[in-house]
């Protein structure tokens, strides 16, 4: 059983290239569309517009929801790019407008993107930002010249400063420079200090509704019709780097795969193990990630289909299936236990739930649903 992915490309202008970059993924600085999180935008393009625009803010959400892609987008408002209309649902840039190439390629002279640096031999990135890259902060302020125009730094994410590096932005966002907007990205509340929160203006953004992530996959060429767009939305929970990510790893045929799997009489072992083996493979992570998630998402689904026909009992089996896999998978992950054996456990014991249910044997229901 092949199961295969198709490469979404990003934008040609990109340039470089930051720790969290991912085949299939366009970086937010090169990303034209902001999808979803209008009321957000709507915000802050009021506050650069009203003159009452706070030093400092933080864009706080979940991982892989726009955030990012947010203060790129703010950060070529304030440097004069035009969007479509900042105040929709889908907020768009040109590509072809100077100030997008030059935030694109890393040249505007009045935007500093601040994120995890290189390390400074061989290939990879540090697990942290530093000190010194904070330090260039300063030094970026002080060639600058304020002016009318805005001094934009992004630090993406802002989860990653170190005590040090933390401490030396704060002493920088007690006293801002003159036309300066700080932008922090931030997935965790609790790994900020405090007292950088204290001084940001907070907005908080929610993942995506399945529209917005539909439209994206749409948006960014992933060449999928509703129905094939349907499980990866699903399996994406809101957030369309997610979405990106499935669509560029066979999102599409893996759905289709797990349902073969299991529209079949019996369970068919071999191609089971020989799915599971491509998908434990190196790189392929994200589509091992839809596997469990299409897994969970049919045991829930047949749960459902059979409350509604009637059948209590077996709504009750496969719900509380759902539960005890979804608690050991995220076990496993967490203790970084063998992804392979418990891939297969868990399809074991839905392979096992649905044949005891076509016996209607209430005691195999049980033998099935033990530890």
């Amino acid at each position: 059983m092949t199961v295969g992915g198709s490469a979404i490309g990003a934008l040609s202008l990109e340039a470089y290239s930051t720790h969290d970059a991912l085949d299939g993924v366009p970086q937010p600085f090169v990303t034209p569309h902001l999808f979803g999180h209008d009321e957000i935008f709507a915000e802050m393009d009021e506050a650069r517009r009203s003159g009452r625009m706070h030093h400092a803010w933080l864009l706080q959400g979940p991982a892989g929801i726009g955030k990012a892609t947010a203060a790129f987008c703010f950060a070529r408002l304030l440097s004069g790019a035009a969007a479509s209309d900042p105040a929709g649902a889908t907020i768009r840039f040109d590509p072809a407008d100077p100030v997008f190439r030059q935030i694109a390629i890393g040249s505007m002279p009045g935007l500093i993107h601040l994120t995890r640096p290189p390390v400074e031999r061989g290939t990879g990135y540090r697990t942290q930002i530093t000190v010194e890259e904070v330090r260039r902060l300063g030094r970026f302020f002080h060639a600058t010249a304020s002016g009318e125009g805005w001094r934009i730094a992004i630090v993406d994410p802002a989860d990653d400063l170190n005590r040090n590096a933390a401490n030396a932005l704060l002493k920088l966002l007690e006293e801002p420079p003159a036309r300066s907007v700080f932008l922090l990205v931030n997935h965790t509340p609790g790994r900020l200090l405090p007292t950088i929160r204290s001084r940001c203006r907070v907005a908080r953004f929610e993942p995506l509704s399945g529209e917005a992530v539909g439209d994206a996959l749409a948006a960014f060429g992933a060449g999928l019709d509703a129905e094939d767009a349907a499980p990866i939305v699903r399996a994406a929970e809101g957030s369309v780097r997610q979405a990106l990510m499935l669509a560029a790893n066979g999102g599409v045929e893996i759905g289709q795969a797990v349902e073969r799997l299991f529209a079949a009489g019996e369970a068919d072992i071999n191609a089971l193990q020989a799915l599971v083996d491509q998908l434990t493979m190196k790189g392929r992570e994200a589509s091992y990630d839809l596997f469990l998630a299409r897994l969970l998402a049919f045991v829930a689904e047949e749960s459902e289909r059979r409350l509604m026909a009637g059948d209590l009992a077996a709504a009750n089996a496969y719900a509380e299936l759902w539960q005890a896999e979804s608690r050991r998978l995220s076990e496993a992950a967490a203790f970084n236990l063998d992804r392979k054996q418990a891939a297969l456990t868990t399809a074991s014991r839905v392979f096992a739930l649905k044949a005891a249910l076509g016996r209607s044997k209430a005691a195999n229901v049980a033998d099935a649903l033990r530890d």
